[in-house]
């Protein structure tokens, strides 16, 4: 058979196509990189997990109070009577609970010498089944308003509150346990440390929150200042001292705290072993009183100030009301 040039070359140039890709488009195979620079590689598979989530973003659960600050002094007015306080439970707020918290449990505890650890810890506020809708606890909080809630055992042991009666300086931790809800309710005499607490129930603690407070007795005296505004009397003639929005209000003082009363200039604010003081008949209480600067009246209480004083306007009568004085000696088998 013979073959001319010419009748071949329909099929060279169809060879010469298919060759060269052929038909339009790129002259270059889209064929995969054998080695793919990894910092121009996209993945594009759809399936690939988010990165996890960066636990410093998420808040941690956290434990505060109105009353002191992480570190430092717990006021006089929660510390015991025999040292001057009041025994009124410190505000507590915690914020952030984890997820599937069903109750909550809060143990205040003293491990500084000569109360024990761990175990031998002195108590001196446990409150369980608190419920999960609650955030805070008000200050001397009745706790009979948190339904369900208890009391356990304080180191006394009493079921209530017990403050701070150290013979030196101690430490107070405060914390405040996330429960989840296999937690099975408590009854009231319970008896926790927060030693005690952690081990008994590390399967139902979700998560905690811890602050600390200091308490010395030694320490410099407290210092606080009352706002005293004056006006007209709701229940009679004349004008009246008005404490905390309260008309003649009767007050609590505590023995180691110096205060502030901050008055109207022109209705100077005294005090008196007799009520109304010189309007009564009786005489100006003097001791630890400072009244040199106007608008302002200081008062040092201490266990010799007596148990009853009344705070009146030396100009015009009816204006006052009674302060209460709390104080007392220590007790050695307190802390």
């Amino acid at each position: 058979m013979n073959f001319s040039l010419k009748s071949l070359l329909p099929l060279f140039s169809i060879m010469f196509l298919i060759s060269c890709g052929g038909g339009g488009g790129s002259a270059t195979p889209n064929y995969p990189d054998p080695d793919p620079d990894p910092d121009t590689v996209t993945d594009t598979d759809t399936d690939v997990a988010d990165p996890p989530v960066n636990d410093v973003d998420t808040p941690a659960f956290a434990l505060s109070s109105e009353n002191f600050n992480e570190g430092n002094a717990i006021p006089l007015r929660h510390a015991c009577t025999a040292l001057g306080g009041t025994d009124e439970s410190p505000q507590f707020s915690w914020t952030n609970a984890p997820a599937g918290t069903a109750s909550y449990a809060l143990i205040m505890d003293d491990e500084t010498p000569p109360c024990g650890t761990g175990s031998l810890a002195c108590v001196h506020w446990a409150l369980f089944n608190i419920p999960a809708s609650t955030n805070s606890l008000d200050a001397d909080v009745d706790i009979a308003t948190n339904e369900g809630s208890v009391e356990g055992y304080s180191y006394i042991p009493t079921n209530d509150y017990e403050g701070p009666c150290p013979p030196s300086e101690h430490t107070y931790n405060t914390t405040i346990y996330a429960l989840d809800a296999s937690f099975e309710a408590l009854p009231q005499d319970s008896t926790f440390t927060r030693s005690t607490f952690e081990s008994t129930y590390s399967g139902n603690i979700l998560e905690q929150a811890e602050l600390t407070g200091t308490f010395d007795p030694d320490a410099v005296p407290a210092q606080e200042t009352i706002s005293v505004t004056v006006a007209a009397n709701d229940n009679g003639s004349g004008n009246v001292y008005v404490i905390d929005g309260e008309q003649k209000a009767p007050i609590t003082l505590n023995a180691g705290t110096t205060y502030t009363f901050t008055h109207p200039s022109g209705h100077p604010l005294k005090f008196s072993t007799t009520a109304d003081g010189t309007h009564g008949g009786g005489s100006e209480y003097t001791s630890g009183v400072d009244t040199s600067a106007s608008g302002s009246t200081v008062i040092e209480v201490t266990s010799n100030t007596p148990v009853t004083l009344y705070y009146y306007c030396s100009i015009h009568n009816g204006m006052g009301g009674t302060a209460t004085i709390v104080g007392g000696s220590p007790s050695d088998a307190s802390y």
